[in-house]
């Protein structure tokens, strides 16, 4: 089994919650959505997933859609602190691709695995760096 997160932007009930996927191989086998103001979430062994294809074309028409995700094979519900940690972001519509808080945009880092991801609001901070 894997995970597959993502702010949800879909307007409805669960607009502006985390969205979290259990998925059977490509099968989806449940979804459950977190408030992000009530629930902190603590992703293991995680790899940031950016189609950039379609990042293209939300970029270009500045209409999101989704376009990015995190997976991974575990997902907790924590209360790990964020403070100090580097923070994560993903927003097609104003660069396509993930970016690291500290890199100013220099890198992309689509692609790239962490041993613990943790949200912190609608936020994600790196915990621990893959080795």
């Amino acid at each position: 089994m894997k995970y597959e997160v993502r702010f949800h932007l879909q307007s409805g009930k669960n607009f502006r919650k985390w969205q979290v996927k259990a998925m059977q191989g490509s099968r989806k086998a449940s979804v459950v959505y977190y408030d992000p103001n009530e629930v902190q979430l603590e992703l293991k062994e995680c790899t940031l997933v950016n189609k950039l294809g379609k990042a293209r074309k939300v970029h270009k028409a500045q209409r999101k859609d989704v376009s990015g995700w995190i997976t991974c094979k575990e997902v907790l519900v924590t209360g790990t602190p964020t403070d100090g940690l580097e923070r994560l972001f993903y927003n097609p519509i104003k660069d396509i691709h993930w970016r690291r808080e500290a890199d100013e945009g220099e890198f992309q880092w689509d692609g790239t695995q962490y041993r613990t991801l943790v949200t912190g609001g609608r936020q994600v901070y790196v915990l621990e760096e893959r080795t």
